[in-house]
């Protein structure tokens, strides 16, 4: 039970990776994924750098070279910090800390002078005890502050200042004084405070509009020092006013961070980076190498044993990656019949690979050498012109990418490339594809020598250079003839060459049926003229239609006086039954399957085969099986050829002339008004008994093949003069009896 239910549940699986492989979608995707990934492989080969194992003080015998352009990281980076550092700090003038210590200035000398009046205050009590209250009204109604007249009036000061009356002043006041600088303030002259006032304000004044820095600060306290120095005042004044001048003093310049970091960067955005060219030496010979050259080499993934170089990598995969979306794409909207082909897709894929693997070893002889075109023309041959131009335009920028990103490469290989398949297209003669690669060469000649010029080399450089563009033209040529049969057979693909060849009378098949069936074979020949005719006339394959008729009756020979155009006596289906003449008859087209697969006749043509009688029945032998039989017990199915019916136009035009050519034959008097009639009569029946339904004619098309049948058809049955019978001895004898 368990071994049923496992087979039971296997099976189904089986057939979904059956479905998964054969599915025609993903065939095509596979294909070109396999694409991608060979060509990426061949060019990251191709253009890495030999690598090597070294360490830092290794001498090498000889230099190594930048294989691409490459920074020397570190050297810039040490000279971006220079660059840096060399960059003043920038500083912002802050007027609100100018105005601030002026505020403060004013703020000291105001409580110096409320410190003076509560001073006089106190001396003028003290006074009045010392000299009763009438003096001491008048000195009170006067309002006058301390001065030093009135101090000479009191015997010693100690008496009104003392130290709880300073610790009270010391409050008032926004900056530390000390007792002896309190004690200057009230004692000072009135004018010689002025003084001192106005000159610290212009001094910090001048000193803040030139602006303070903070590392500047002891400075400026110096300069303000000296300039109070200089004041024609006394040495107690001095001193305040510098003590009153250091402590208020701030810097005003402050340091703005911001802006000294934009002028770094800017400054660093201005360091040229140091870069080795490519080519340029890294490492010379016999010297020692150094840890900045080892982070240059492991930059450039030329040491061992190192992660990969992730920028080329990513780069070459990106652009290899581009060029197949567009392959692709090209093939979804342009070449649809060839998506339901896998194999024309996994051809496509292959050559380009192909040619490329080529190229780049011919490159190691002379870059310009390169058979590029042989992927143009192999493709036009075997698929078409339209993918072949996108493959050419594929091929130019992937082989640049490999070849150091030479323009002229590209430009060579673009133009040369498209010439050849211009040439190519539609050759039925390999002597075409000899000529197709000398044109090729030739544009590579002009292409080469031009941008030769235009670069700035030698006359003969770029003539040199442009013969060897001819030889990769004619290169391209002899690969394409020589590999040509290959994939004709690998891929069992019929091009028009092909064709021609399969034409050629000499063909063994062709010749057996000369000689064995005549009639048959004269009937194919006509068959052709009309087929090839008719499919020019509808834009349909006339080679193809052509061929196929040679051979849509080859399986005759099995049997081939049972035709009645090869029999000269006797017809052996009056020996035999309807239905085993029947049988012979129909059974042509299988017959015919087999000796062409004998003689390896390509499949395309095994669809004339099968499909130029569709499932048509033989009437002459079904009319003769109902009258000995009856019509009760005569089945037309059984009558039938097996099929299947015509699938392309090509098919069914041979179907259509296979019929026009007997049916005409059968005419007792063949006019063109009867043959006309006669042809168009057989395309009717044909169509109303749906044999036309699987290909692709249209109306006009039968209109158009139906005159082209009449027109080949009264040509071969022409009528004829009656010629009279004519003695030509006796004749002669008169002729010279009345000459004599």
């Amino acid at each position: 039970m368990n071994n049923l239910a496992l087979k039971k549940g296997g099976a189904p699986d089986s057939g979904k990776w059956f479905k998964f492989f054969t599915n025609k979608r993903i065939l095509n995707i596979l294909i070109l994924i396999a694409t991608y990934a060979i060509i990426f492989v061949m060019i990251i080969v191709s253009i890495s750098p030999k690598q090597y194992d070294l360490s830092v003080g290794d001498i090498l015998d000889e230099p190594i070279k930048a294989p691409r352009n490459v920074e020397d990281k570190l050297l810039t980076h040490q000279r971006i910090e220079e660059a840096k550092q060399n960059v003043p700090a920038v500083y912002r003038l802050d007027k609100h800390i100018s105005e601030e210590v002026i505020k403060e200035l004013d703020t000291v000398f105001a409580s110096i002078k409320d410190a003076r009046n509560m001073a006089g205050e106190r001396f003028r009590s003290a006074q009045s005890q010392q000299k009763g209250d009438q003096e001491n009204e008048q000195q009170g109604d006067t309002g006058e502050k301390f001065t030093g007249e009135e101090q000479t009036k009191i015997e010693s000061i100690t008496d009104v200042l003392d130290d709880a009356f300073l610790t009270e002043l010391e409050k008032k006041f926004t900056i530390q004084l000390s007792s002896d600088d309190l004690v200057t303030c009230i004692t000072a002259d009135e004018n010689d405070m002025k003084k001192l006032y106005n000159a610290l304000k212009q001094s910090l004044l001048d000193m803040l509009e030139f602006g303070i820095k903070k590392e500047n600060l002891y400075e400026a306290k110096n300069t303000l020092r000296e300039n109070i120095q200089a004041l024609p005042l006394s040495n107690e004044l001095k001193f305040l006013g510098t003590t009153i001048g250091g402590t208020i003093i701030q810097p005003n310049m402050l340091y703005d961070n911001d802006a000294t970091e934009r002028e770094k960067e800017k400054a660093a955005e201005d360091v040229e980076h140091v870069m080795y060219k490519k080519g340029q030496y890294i490492v010379q010979a016999g010297q020692p190498i150094t840890q900045n050259q080892i982070e240059i080499l492991r930059e450039l993934g030329i040491l061992k044993n190192q992660k990969m170089d992730m920028p080329l990598t990513l780069g070459i995969g990106l652009i290899i990656f581009v060029v197949m979306v567009i392959i692709a794409m090209h093939f979804v909207n342009f070449e649809k019949q060839l998506i339901q082909k896998p194999v024309m897709i996994c051809v496509v894929g292959l050559i380009l690979c192909l040619v490329i693997g080529i190229c780049y070893v011919v490159s190691w002889l002379d870059v310009y050498l390169i058979p590029s075109a042989m992927a143009g023309m192999l493709i036009t041959v075997l698929t078409g012109s339209q993918i072949a131009l996108v493959i050419n335009a594929a091929l130019s920028i992937l082989l640049g990418v490999m070849l150091d990103n030479q323009f002229a490469v590209v430009m060579t290989i673009l133009l040369g490339g498209a010439m050849g398949i211009y040439i190519s297209n539609n050759s039925q003669q390999r002597n075409n594809l000899v000529l197709a690669g000398l044109v090729a060469g030739l544009v590579n000649f002009a292409v080469i020598f031009s941008m030769q010029l235009i670069s700035g080399n030698s006359w003969s450089q770029a003539l040199n250079s442009g013969a060897m563009g001819v030889g990769g033209g004619l290169l391209s040529s002899v690969l394409t003839i020589g590999t040509l049969p290959i994939w004709e057979n690998l891929f069992n693909i019929v091009t028009p060459i092909k064709l021609v060849e399969l034409s050629d009378p000499n063909q063994p098949v062709l010749k057996r049926l000369l000689m064995e069936a005549p009639g048959t074979y004269h009937h194919s020949i006509i068959v052709a003229n009309l087929a090839e005719n008719a499919a020019d006339a509808i834009g349909a394959n006339g080679l193809l239609a052509r061929v196929g008729a040679f051979y849509h009756d080859i399986g005759k020979l099995k049997r081939p006086y049972f035709f009645k155009e090869n029999q000269l006596g006797d017809n052996p289906h009056d020996k035999i039954g309807p239905e085993l003449s029947a049988h012979i008859i129909t059974m042509h087209t299988m017959d015919g399957i087999d000796i062409a697969k004998h003689y390896k006749i390509p499949e395309v043509v095994h669809d004339f085969i099968l499909q130029h009688h569709g499932t048509t029945p033989v009437i002459y032998f079904y009319h003769k099986a109902k009258e000995q039989n009856g019509e009760e017990n005569t089945n037309l199915d059984d009558f039938r050829y097996s099929g299947p019916k015509p699938q392309t136009k090509e098919a069914a035009i041979v179907m259509m002339a296979d019929m026009a050519e007997a049916a005409a034959r059968s005419l007792s008097d063949p006019t063109p008004a009867k043959i006309e009639e006669f042809i168009r009569k057989l395309i009717r029946d044909r169509l109303t008994d749906g044999q036309l339904d699987e290909c692709d004619l249209t109306l006009k098309d039968l209109d158009n093949i139906a005159n082209a049948f009449v027109k080949v058809l009264c040509g071969i049955f022409h009528e004829r003069i009656e010629y009279p019978n004519v003695n030509l001895e006796e004749e002669k004898i008169k002729s010279n009896a009345s000459r004599n």
